[in-house]
């Protein structure tokens, strides 16, 4: 019975959902789905730090063994939504079809899976990345870009994800957290600075920074809102969230030195001013208030800093933790050989040496997003990855470069560092199986293809664009 109220609920709420996308569909404001999203992931991260430690309610609708997660909800409705307003599309690019082939390849390693007597447990939560990449992906390519760029909506989600990250970061360096029991919404440990949360933090930050610079008339305001969403990677604890700002900032840097962006980003020096304030204001806040609060004396910011990511780095726990990374890709590593090209399939599972409890764990993770693809879909399934992404990744690059919109060209580049830092965390992390990860990777590729089909739609195209522009007649 409650299962069936549940579906009935479920049903009614999706219904809801179509008729409001139809809605944005067919009055152009299509892009408010993927502000949505991005909304929803920043506020529940907020409010949990951890995906697995979501109570069911009203942000993880479920009962018994029957549960649902909101991204995959909303996604597959927006999709039902935009077949239904736009039909099929016309014309799918490279990029597009190598994407939908890897889509293909994982439900095909879903059936394999369910042939090995594979876990039915694991397989349908590996099984959903399908919707949250692909999906997501699908979604977020077929908005024109310039729509995201447009009005207000993303401007507001820098602000409030500022807000967000501004009160976490405060909460944990006072060591506050509160547990509260409100109907569908109980919150059993909030004031705590997740990985995920802070790589939603970077993600947008490094958005909002750069396309900030690209405009003539910039806001301060949007410009101090990146510290906090910056800051808060070092306060997650965790070394993959620092992989993916070094990689972030590592991209930004490099391709900063070139001429390219010498003519689209005109950095200020009075702007450079108030950052480092800000960078300094920040700084002092986490030496002053953990000593407030509890009322030592107060730390030099640099020996506070040193101490954060020591902590990160250097902890005992994260020892125990890199070596049971070791122990899985060895154990991982020598299944994956068994069926290289083929793969165990969805829902596979091993098990290896946990060195904090010491004993024996199985789990379906690898902590490595090339390893976790091998050993389920086999190196042809981890080469059709590589191809799709590779390919994505170089049309983005090319955006940046030639896309006669230098505004289109910054936010390409944006989304081209957040890919690749998502890529650099995925090293130590397993993605696809944490819903908000994997879901805005595909919605940043999406994005990224949105940008790349505004120029062209790739980079033969944009150089015939900017090599005719020479010939125009004025």
């Amino acid at each position: 019975m409650a299962k069936m109220i549940l579906l009935v609920g479920a049903a009614v709420a999706s219904g809801m959902l179509l008729y409001l996308f139809l809605r944005w569909e067919r009055s152009g404001r299509e892009h408010w789905v993927v502000f949505l999203l991005f909304g929803m992931l920043v506020f529940e991260s907020s409010l949990w730090d951890n995906e697995t430690t979501v109570p069911k309610g009203l942000f993880h609708p479920g009962t018994g063994s029957l549960e649902f997660r909101l991204p995959e909800v909303i996604i597959s409705v927006a999709l039902v939504a935009r077949l239904l307003t736009k039909g099929r599309p016309q014309r799918i690019g490279l990029p597009a079809l190598l994407w939908l082939t890897v889509a293909a390849w994982w439900s095909l390693e879903a059936v394999e899976g369910i042939l090995r007597h594979n876990s039915l447990v694991k397989l349908p939560y590996e099984a959903k990345a399908i919707v949250y990449v692909m999906g997501a992906y699908a979604l977020a390519s077929g908005v024109p870009i310039r729509r995201y760029l447009e009005g207000h909506g993303f401007q507001r989600l820098v602000r409030w994800s500022a807000l967000s990250a501004l009160v976490l970061l405060l909460l944990t360096l006072a060591h506050k957290k509160f547990a509260l029991n409100i109907p569908l919404l109980r919150l059993g440990n909030f004031g705590s600075l997740g990985t995920d949360a802070a790589t939603l933090f970077v993600s947008i930050g490094v958005i909002a920074f750069l396309v900030e610079l690209n405009k003539d008339h910039r806001s301060r305001l949007n410009l101090l809102c990146t510290v906090p969403l910056a800051m808060g990677t070092f306060f997650a604890y965790q070394r993959a969230v620092l992989l993916t700002l070094g990689a972030v900032v590592t991209v930004v840097v490099l391709v900063g030195l070139g001429s390219t962006a010498r003519r689209r980003l005109h950095i200020r020096s009075g702007e450079v001013a108030l950052a480092a304030l800000a960078v300094v204001g920040v700084v002092l806040a986490v030496s002053v208030i953990p000593a407030i609060t509890a009322q030592k004396s107060v730390i030099g910011p640099a020996s506070s800093f040193a101490n954060t990511v020591g902590r990160t780095l250097n902890s005992q726990e994260k020892q125990q933790s890199a070596q049971d990374r070791i122990n899985k890709w060895t154990v991982a590593f020598g299944d994956a050989k068994q069926h290289m090209l083929l793969g165990q399939g969805l829902g596979f599972t091993y098990s290896y040496f946990q060195a904090g409890p010491n004993q024996y764990i199985q789990t379906d993770l690898t902590e490595n997003i090339g390893l976790d693809l091998w050993l389920r879909t086999g190196l042809i399934g981890l080469g059709l990855f590589l191809l799709a992404l590779v390919t994505s990744l170089v049309n983005g690059f090319a955006t940046w470069r030639l896309h006669p919109d230098p505004t289109v060209a910054v936010l390409a580049l944006a989304l081209f560092a957040v890919v690749i830092g998502m890529i650099a965390k995925g090293q130590v992390e397993s993605i696809f199986e944490n819903y908000r990860l994997a879901t805005v990777f595909g919605l940043s590729l999406g994005m990224l293809r949105s940008a790349v089909t505004s120029g062209g739609g790739g980079p033969t195209a944009m150089r015939t664009y900017q090599a005719m522009r020479q010939y125009e007649v004025v």
